[in-house]
């Protein structure tokens, strides 16, 4: 269909009615005086409010509540509508939230202009609800534009409009476009009017659009949501949710479609960076629930090592007080001593249980394993010569970046486990080796000695205050203590074991 029969119908009320009906944005009109003389239904809707509460009333009245972007009160004369009829200057693209009484902020895009009908001046504002792109794109069907607006008003509506505006014939040329699809799209006015949408679609975006716009055109829907890449005049694709709408004539028939484009390239963006952001934030919950459960852990470790050892501090230090025998006051002095070391030690057991899972940023260095073992062993020294321990080290691996305290604790204890748990009458052999597997570095530790019952103990093996062997001095918190170090650290340890033939502990770094 040529221009000149496409302009035949500017002059159509009932056709630039239905036009204006199918546009998405809010229109207000004010006089010189701010005062609104012009609206259309679709106002209405976005800001939820009715005739009474909009027509002969100034945007900024006592009733209403706006702010900018940042969430801030804004004053009357930096309103986009105040600053065009104060200076004449169009304001475009002005973010603005807007409260009328109790109802919910709506959050607009405006844009504004001065209208010169005659003698008489007017403020003109087209605004789009941006609170939400499905709210944007569902509001279409319930707008009902006001349908004696003139056809100056509807110039500006489809000229301005922040969304991208095409008007196409049911074959899909197009017949006029706004500034914002050329802007959009890379061209300018005159290379894409006549022209076909498909040469800006990717093709197979537009084959499904056009199946689907079948029944656009034979009235099974009323309107057609759709999202396409088009293509830039350099090439590029940008990314757009687009909602088509039918003009019909007077007797039903389709006469144009009204096409809406609006870019969502960087709203797909976004809607991936929450994707990524909200598994961050399922593993965060993950090791919050962890903790808590570490954290009543260690409230029943409190309540069963610290308030019995603190109650029976209590009691002696009443009978040392009370009595005057010399030889129980000593005694209760003897045991109070002995009470008070040993609270201190489980204090200090859980301050460095606490320690590694409240620490955040543990610092990590390049370590070396003969170093941190050479430094173990000299710690160890006394029973290793008591027990003339043969010490074997196979280091294939000589580094390893990690916290240097975890690394000297996990080697601290299993070495001392091992020099441990020995059979009497029997030379205790460890072998110490680093190797790599499945790209993972690891640590061995293996011994002759006792070993464990790995049938009977292996879901306590690693448990707080466990100990599997009688006769020996144990509080059970080495293996729990070093388990937690490489799991913070994101490894894992694991044991091989039979009664009386050793064990060995490999950590997977």
């Amino acid at each position: 269909m040529s221009t000149e029969l496409f302009n035949e119908h500017f002059t159509d009320s009932y056709f630039l009615q239905s036009v204006i009906n199918s546009i998405e944005e809010g229109v207000v009109v004010q006089n010189n005086a701010s005062a609104v003389v012009g609206y259309n239904r679709k106002a209405l809707d976005i800001l939820c409010i009715n005739e009474d509460q909009l027509f002969g009333r100034k945007s900024y009245n006592s009733k209403w509540y706006a702010t900018d972007k940042d969430g801030i009160s804004m004053p009357e004369k930096d309103h986009p509508i105040a600053k065009t009829i104060e200076t004449g200057e169009p304001q475009l693209n002005v973010i603005m939230g807007i409260t009328v009484d109790e109802n919910p902020t709506k959050w607009i895009n405006v844009n504004t202009r001065l209208i010169q009908l005659g003698d008489d001046q007017f403020a003109f504002a087209a605004f789009s609800d941006i609170t939400g792109i499905t709210n944007a794109n569902d509001s279409l069907t319930h707008e009902k534009k006001q349908r004696n607006l003139s056809e100056k008003k509807f110039e500006n509506v489809f000229k301005y409009s922040n969304i991208g505006k095409a008007i196409l014939t049911t074959k899909n040329e197009i017949i006029d476009v706004n500034d914002s699809l050329c802007t959009m799209l890379g061209y300018n006015r005159e290379e894409i009017i006549g022209s076909n949408v498909s040469a800006y679609c990717d093709p197979d975006d537009f084959y499904d659009g056009i199946t689907k716009s079948k029944q656009l055109l034979t009235g099974e829907i009323k309107r057609l949501d759709l999202e396409m890449n088009f293509i830039k005049k350099n090439g590029e694709l940008v990314f757009t949710t687009i909602t088509n709408s039918i003009v019909k004539d007077e007797n039903g028939n389709p006469q144009f479609i009204i096409s809406q484009i609006q870019e969502a390239t960087e709203l797909k963006q976004v809607n991936r960076n929450l994707e990524i952001r909200n598994s961050q934030l399922h593993k965060t919950q993950l090791a919050l629930e962890k903790k808590v459960t570490q954290l009543k852990e260690f409230a029943g470790i409190i309540t069963h090592d610290v308030r019995g050892p603190a109650h029976n501090i209590r009691k002696m230090l009443e009978m040392y007080e009370t009595t005057e025998d010399p030889e129980l006051k000593q005694a209760s002095m003897d045991y109070l001593k002995k009470v008070s070391a040993d609270l201190t030690n489980n204090l200090n057991e859980l301050i460095q249980i606490l320690q590694i899972h409240m620490e955040k940023d543990i610092p990590v260095s390049d370590c070396s394993f003969k170093e941190v073992i050479d430094i173990v062993c000299l710690q160890l020294q006394d029973i290793i010569n008591e027990k003339q321990a043969k010490i074997v080290i196979d280091l294939a691996i000589p580094n390893l970046t990690y916290p240097r305290v975890f690394l000297q604790s996990i080697i601290y204890n299993l070495l001392s486990n091992s020099l441990k748990y020995t059979i009497a009458g029997q030379v205790p052999v460890i072998e110490i080796k680093t190797f790599t597997q499945t790209g993972a570095i690891c640590l061995s530790v293996k011994d002759n000695g006792l070993g464990i019952d790995l049938a009977r103990y292996k879901d306590m093996l690693f448990k707080f205050q466990k100990s599997f062997h009688s006769g020996f001095e144990s509080k059970g918190i080495g293996l729990y203590l070093i388990k937690n170090q490489i799991e913070e650290q994101g490894g894992t340890i694991s044991a091989v074991s039979e009664p009386n033939k050793g064990i060995i502990f490999t950590v997977r770094f």
